[in-house]
């Protein structure tokens, strides 16, 4: 019973946090900087993926000189997260309900600086490698939406799906940095920030592979 009372109240509480969410991310293609509120030389930091929004929060908090925006596609399985940055009043944060496959619609060339991509599912299961985030087709996509020079943070906890997306990132042009298959025993872990998939895998005795990779 409680499961189905949280599930009705959905729409209403999003409308609470409705200055912090955006339903229809199309409609700021090219625009985010205004429509969030910021000057036009503010660097957009995006995150494809945010789950319970652990990462996005203290990545917006950490860097308040940035416009972080966090994307999931089931806008209620980040509600705590939403109800949180606006509890917080965390300025720069905001989130959007957006399908990746549809990614090229939500921003324009050349508007994005940074892409976070934590934990996204490997597809393993189901043998489907063109549906995975780091898939070629998906890369392209987002080279045009980044600046010169901008950059994609990725962790995975899955060996196959680090080396496949290692190989994508090369074949679509990118350049890799501060790789490492033990993120928690290197010289970048002071950084990191957990999201919460990977507390629970580290508890796990997982490593945790990352890399940037710059185009």
């Amino acid at each position: 019973m409680a499961r189905m009372r949280t599930k009705r109240n959905i729409p209403a509480r999003m409308d609470r946090c409705h200055e912090r969410w955006f339903d229809a991310p199309l409609l700021n293609k090219g625009n985010w900087r205004t429509a969030c509120g910021f000057a036009e030389d503010v660097p957009i930091w995006l995150e494809i993926g945010c789950g319970k929004g652990k990462f996005c929060a203290e990545m917006a908090l950490r860097h308040p000189e940035v416009l972080y925006i966090a994307m999931e596609r089931d806008a209620s399985v980040t509600l705590a997260a939403i109800e949180k940055a606006h509890e917080l009043e965390i300025p720069n944060l905001f989130f959007i309900r957006g399908d990746a496959n549809m990614i090229e619609n939500y921003f324009a060339e050349n508007e994005v600086d940074r892409i976070f991509l934590n934990f996204s599912d490997p597809w393993t299961r189901q043998n489907k490698p063109k549906r995975r985030l780091t898939y070629r087709d998906f890369l392209a996509k987002y080279k045009v939406m980044m600046k010169q020079g901008g950059a994609i943070e990725f962790k995975t906890d899955n060996d196959d799906l680090f080396d496949f997306s290692l190989v994508e990132f090369e074949e679509t042009g990118f350049t890799l940095d501060q790789l490492t298959r033990d993120l928690h025993n290197s010289e970048w872990n002071d950084m990191n920030i957990r999201t919460e998939f990977e507390q629970k895998f580290a508890d796990q005795g997982i490593p945790i592979k990352r890399v940037v990779a710059s185009c």
